[in-house]
């Protein structure tokens, strides 16, 4: 029988975008790689004395523009798996993923309240397609699922806020919103990290903690937000015998390789943040924001990488081992210098010691490289430029 009359179609190759666009925590972390850059540099320009907007760049740059696009590229390509439901379409995460930039961007050149509605509509356009998501999903535990999207919705309505009654929420927005979703991220999946690698049982979390978990730092933003000093040293306290209770019993302390042991690692300096907003609360010493860059750099940060690289090397074409080379356990090390850095420059300011202004200058050039080396080690793999 003869079949030379049927033509076969020839294999279409994809374009670059094509390429870039089709898994979305590619396109979220090149945005965070990005805004990285820019939003430190400005940080670091204002730090010696150029006129540069510091809370714009400082606050609403790293809090959405760094932060959110990191952690929403991880949340639509888990989520789909928390939920046991089909993947994002692509047209849906692209689109969320353009409103976000262009408000981003609009919002750091001074089109703020354009900006600034922009994302908020981009981050309640992420909860509808979450819980569509989460929705149709088969598994029978979405309780994680449905919070990580009510806390996104949480970020768009204060942020809503802020444009509203025309007022800086950026310290609510920090830990009512990105600080709530980063610690309910990692108490998920950083012992499951650890159980699958040393087969040890997870801790079982007693009922409830989560909520409690999101309440109490909901309470700490806004008491910290308004300054309401008698109520931040009542919070605090219960932070920090809640958050000790949690950080011991989390059962992740064993031997594990290095791409686990930074995210064991984040814990430590979460709790350590405990305790500065303790210390500085309950002595009422001003700190230079201790506590909160605790927080963002010794938790935020260190997920960020560790999570973002994992993601990366797992969803690679192909695929990449999930391990940490001796490069990329360098930028574990040299992440743990920004953070010191900038404690020693908090530290140094309490004790009034003049060259304290050296060490906020240290972290933000290590932030700098820092993210210049990531970029340079999975720069091309994000991008999907060939090799």
């Amino acid at each position: 029988m003869q079949f030379s009359h049927l033509k076969t179609q020839p294999f279409k190759q994809k374009s670059w975008f094509e390429r870039f666009s089709d898994q979305p925590h590619q396109l979220f972390f090149a945005s965070t790689l990005f805004f990285a850059f820019y939003t430190m540099i400005g940080t670091f320009l204002s730090l010696i004395g150029k006129e540069v907007d510091f809370s714009l760049l400082h606050s609403f740059g790293l809090l959405f523009g760094v932060f959110t696009n990191a952690f929403l590229g991880f949340l639509m390509t888990v989520i789909p798996r928390y939920s046991t439901s089909l993947p994002i379409p692509q047209q849906t995460y692209l689109f969320v993923w353009i409103a976000l930039q262009i408000g981003t961007l609009l919002t750091l050149f001074g089109f703020v309240l354009l900006g600034k509605m922009l994302v908020v509509g981009s981050l309640v356009a992420t909860v509808a397609v979450f819980y569509k998501v989460i929705k149709r999903g088969k598994s029978l535990d979405k309780k994680e699922s449905y919070l990580l999207s009510a806390l996104v919705f949480l970020g768009a309505m204060l942020l809503l806020g802020e444009i509203v009654f025309a007022i800086n929420l950026s310290i609510l927005i920090f830990y009512g919103y990105l600080l709530n979703v980063v610690f309910l991220v990692a108490l998920k999946m950083v012992p499951n990290f650890y159980s699958v690698y040393t087969q040890k049982p997870k801790w079982q979390k007693p009922k409830y903690i989560l909520e409690f978990s999101l309440l109490l730092f909901l309470s700490i933003g806004v008491v910290s937000q308004f300054e309401l000093l008698f109520l931040s040293k009542i919070l605090a306290s219960i932070a920090l015998v809640f958050f000790g209770y949690i950080v011991l019993n989390l059962n992740i302390y064993g031997k594990t390789p290095p791409i686990i042991l930074i995210m064991v690692v984040s814990f430590i300096w979460f709790y350590v943040g405990v305790i500065f907003y303790f210390v500085e609360t309950v002595l009422e010493i001003y700190t230079m924001k201790l506590s909160l860059h605790t927080f963002a750099l010794g938790f935020v940060l260190n997920l960020l990488i560790g999570f973002g690289s994992r993601v990366t090397m797992g969803h690679a074409v192909p695929p990449l081992l999930i391990v940490a080379d001796r490069f990329l356990v360098g930028l574990f090390v040299l992440m743990q210098i920004v953070i010191v850095s900038r404690v020693l420059g908090s530290l140094f300011y309490v004790s009034e010691i003049n060259f304290f202004m050296g060490f906020f200058h240290l972290s933000s050039t290590l932030w700098i490289v820092l993210f210049l080396g990531w970029g340079i080690r999975y720069g091309k793999t994000i991008l999907r430029i060939a090799r």
